[in-house]
């Protein structure tokens, strides 16, 4: 089990933690030789029973993270044999090869074998999460020889806990100056283009390689630092969507991760406080975008009846506090009750109306030219296919313009198109076009029924809103009550429902979203520990329901349900309600 690692922060593969060795240590984070103690390679020795004769008595010095003898091989060839781990009372370590078959001993931090020969894109990617799905999740990842201001952002976002200096002080030695932007000989460097204390004396005394090491590792801690903020802000992603760029080797390892849809999707979470900025063509391939155009279309269904409106989307979010969103539902006017609003936009494809407030939809940007690039395309009308083919509609109006409007009409969605704008011309062209599309329409449910309608089945499965709403409901505010006036839920100012007591016993028998603990009330949040079991597509940030053989609530997820058993430190949900049973 875990003893020394403490996962905090989670924003996609990277995360925040803390290691405790001799005193704690801020992860992500570069660490020195002086806070390891290794027996090395088992080449250094006669034997391999020296080798761990030399390993018992390095285990008995605790404080610094150990690592025992191991076989060191190339990249390319897999370990002919494996040591036998040594214990010890301190942090422990183990050098984890790419090839090497099988779960590796417990451990507190896991080594990558042959790490500094990790050039190749494909090569790197598959390392580290072939390392990283057979180690616990509540272990750190230390990734040596490796590490540059350039590629860290990529390292930690793949899910790397630990770099250290030996790279770029390497570098420095052979006179080679690193930046967040790559790294240049010295003399191809007419001016510095940093004021660090190092390059100030390099101007004074010239370029000695000790102080080119030591910009080097400045530059590299900076970066670290940096990384920190980003995860605690959960803009990761958005960070290295830019910082890729420095190298199409880089580009080409986010475009390679990105086909690991698992491996990203099941660390993910489903909330972040955070504006998403889809800034890049690999924005379109974000779990974040993938997820939920597939809980639109596999979870989501729209009202019975009623007409289909695709409209635009706008800067401001949600839609409808923009201005042309308030316009449209001005021109729509009573008529609207009887529609089905669709927003249209990129990266997320569709936005039904109901769902405008769940994160991303509620917090993206994007660069606004009025240009549909061919992939954009080709992911709008993919989606909408899948929509109307799950939610027919036999009436359509597209109220769009510009290359949307050439996209959707050049697919061959049949519709009435009426232009789009804001002006009072085409204002009058949509409520002209609702009011003989919708005569002799039925009323739809009021707005926020469909919005809970839709939010049940979006955060917990399809068919959970027939569960949670069953018999006579009513909605009063953003809450959801029961004809005993019992409370079952209200929607959050996330645009998520927050499940009541009531509510979860409603949704009891589905079987889905639930975490298990042990006999035991929780008198806080639920640790790793007390659980016993949970739904593997629990995700960090979903809304969960909490029962055991004593007690039964509900609340937050802080990891994903698979993370939940196979950790043994740290909060697995943060209670809001719990009662004894």
């Amino acid at each position: 089990m875990t003893r020394r690692f403490e996962v905090t922060i989670r924003d996609g593969p990277a995360r925040a933690g803390r290691l405790r060795i001799e005193g704690t240590v801020e992860t992500p984070a570069v660490i020195s030789g002086d806070q390891i103690r290794s027996t090395g390679p088992i080449w250094n020795f006669p034997s391999i029973g020296e080798a761990l004769e030399e390993g018992r008595e390095l285990s008995k010095k605790t404080g610094k993270i150990f690592i025992g003898p191991h076989v060191p091989v190339p990249l390319h060839t897999e370990p002919p044999f494996a040591i036998p781990s040594i214990p010890t009372d301190g942090p422990c370590g183990v050098v984890v090869h790419p090839l090497a078959r099988g779960r590796p001993p417990t451990a507190d931090v896991y080594v990558i074998g042959a790490a500094g020969s990790l050039r190749n894109p494909r090569d790197l990617v598959a390392a580290v999460i072939g390392i990283r799905e057979r180690i616990p999740p509540d272990s750190a990842l230390y990734a040596p020889a490796l590490a540059t201001p350039a590629n860290l952002a990529l390292l930690i976002y793949l899910g790397v806990d630990l770099v250290d200096e030996t790279r770029i002080a390497v570098d420095g030695l052979l006179g080679r100056y690193h930046l967040r932007d790559g790294a240049w000989p010295l003399e191809d460097l007419k001016d510095l283009p940093c004021r660090c204390g190092f390059c100030e004396a390099m101007v004074e005394t010239g370029a000695e390689p000790e102080l080119v090491a030591g910009h080097n590792l400045l530059r590299l801690e900076e970066e670290i630092l940096l990384l920190r903020e980003m995860i605690r802000k959960g803009t990761v992603r958005e960070y290295l969507e830019r910082q890729v760029r420095v190298a199409p080797e880089e580009t080409a390892a986010l475009r390679l991760l990105d086909q690991e849809h698992r491996y990203l999707e099941r660390r993910t979470p489903v909330y972040r406080k955070s504006v998403m900025y889809a800034n890049s063509a690999e924005s379109l391939h974000r779990v974040e975008v993938t997820r939920f155009a597939e809980r639109v279309l596999e979870r989501y269904r729209a009202p019975e009846g009623g007409v289909l409106l695709l409209l635009p989307c706008s800067a401001r979010k949600p839609y409808s506090t923009s201005r042309s969103h308030r316009l449209f539902a001005t021109a729509l006017g009573t008529t609207r009750r009887r529609l089905k609003e669709l927003i249209l936009t990129s990266p997320l494809a569709l936005v039904p109306r109901e769902l405008e407030e769940v994160y991303p939809a509620a917090s993206y940007d994007v660069p606004v030219t009025g240009r549909w690039d061919l992939e954009e395309r080709r992911w709008l009308t993919r989606c909408l296919d899948g929509y109307l083919d799950k939610n027919p509609s036999s009436t359509i109006i597209a109220h769009i313009d510009g290359e949307l409007k050439e996209a959707v009409e050049e697919h061959g969605i049949d519709a009435v198109y009426t232009g789009g704008g804001t002006t009072d011309e085409a204002l009058k062209r949509l409520s002209e076009a609702a009011a003989e599309a919708t005569a002799g329409e039925e009323v739809l449910d009021g707005f926020m029924v469909q919005r809970f309608t839709a939010l049940a089945d979006y955060q917990f499965g399809r068919g959970a809103a027939a569960d949670l709403m069953a018999g006579e409901v009513k909605v009063k505010g953003r809450g959801l009550h029961s004809s005993e006036k019992k409370s079952l839920g209200s929607i959050t100012p996330q645009g998520t429902i927050a499940l009541s007591l009531e509510g979860a016993k409603r949704l009891l028998s589905r079987g889905g979203y639930i975490v298990e603990i042990g006999d035991f009330v929780p008198r806080g949040d639920v640790l790793a520990p007390g659980v016993t079991s949970a739904d593997d597509q629990i995700r960090p940030g979903d809304e969960v329901i909490v029962k055991g053989e004593a007690a039964f609530g509900v609340g937050r997820a802080k990891m994903s349900g698979w993370e939940m058993v196979e950790s043994t430190r740290g909060i697995a949900v943060e209670l809001r309600q719990v009662e004894e049973v």
